[in-house]
């Protein structure tokens, strides 16, 4: 009797301890920003030195922009799950709306009304879109906590902030030099996708696709170009699928959006 009561209480603890991996699909709210549930796996396991990391979070956000924040890693291990939300400044209200991707799923937690993670464990890159929230909020915080491998694998903890783009309250003075990168369509798309972008005032506008590496791949625009909406195809059919990166600069203000390759 008193073996078969220590066997179930040995039972019961290797049970528990297999359900702390906070790296697991169901486990969520776990991005590290405050009010949340603390960091995806640090608190109870795992090491150091993970090479999860994003783009596309920009320095500066227009109020109400959407931008497409992708999730890689740079070495290792996939990326067995990670769990992200936006804050407003050092605080626990939310920022802006995140809404799902490729390969990320939102959910709601305890703490965290606005997460988003991994749809499916074990991934080597995804992507989610973030709505920048309405004007006169200030600056925001983007908080990643995740898993490469098991439970003894590594782990990266992200915060990223980005400051309101203010473009004062007189109408009649000159207007903001920052461009904006609307949404590429389609997106995912196969072989051609059409940017789009607006230019406030007149002058050189840089358009350029880079790698999640950082490396340049194409640069699609180089020239003056007055202000207004304006438009390139991309045509990518020589490119492997993937997420590129997207980055518009005028007068030396630089915008930057995820896009996705999918064939």
């Amino acid at each position: 009797m008193k073996r078969i009561i220590i066997g179930m209480i040995a039972v019961a603890m290797a049970m528990s301890m297999t359900s702390i991996s906070y790296g697991h699909a169901s486990y969520t709210g776990y991005s590290g920003a405050p009010g949340s549930r603390g960091r995806c796996a640090s608190s109870c396991h795992g090491t150091s030195g993970g090479a999860i990391q994003i783009s596309g979070f920009p320095d500066q956000y227009v109020p109400g922009q959407a931008y497409t924040i992708a999730i890689s890693h740079s070495g290792g291990n996939t990326v067995r799950q990670f769990n992200g939300s936006c804050r407003i400044g050092s605080g626990s209200q939310n920022a802006g709306v995140i809404t799902a991707g490729t390969l990320t799923a939102v959910y709601t937690a305890t703490g965290e009304t606005n997460g988003v993670h991994l749809s499916a464990t074990n991934q080597n890159a995804g992507d989610f879109i973030w709505t920048a929230p309405p004007s006169g909020t200030g600056n925001v915080t983007l908080y990643i906590a995740g898993l490469q491998g098991g439970l003894s694998g590594q782990n990266t903890e992200i915060m990223l902030t980005a400051s309101e783009v203010v473009t004062g309250v007189d109408e009649s003075g000159p207007l903001p030099e920052t461009p904006l990168l609307l949404a590429n369509y389609p997106n995912p798309f196969n072989a051609s996708t059409r940017i789009r972008f607006t230019t406030p005032v007149t002058g050189t506008v840089s358009l350029n696709i880079y790698d999640l590496l950082g490396h340049r791949i194409v640069t699609l625009s180089e020239q003056n170009i007055g202000p207004g909406e304006h438009s390139v195809t991309w045509e990518a059919s020589q490119y492997p699928s993937g997420i590129y990166i997207c980055e518009l600069s005028l007068n030396g203000a630089v915008t930057r959006r995820g896009i996705t390759l999918l064939k």
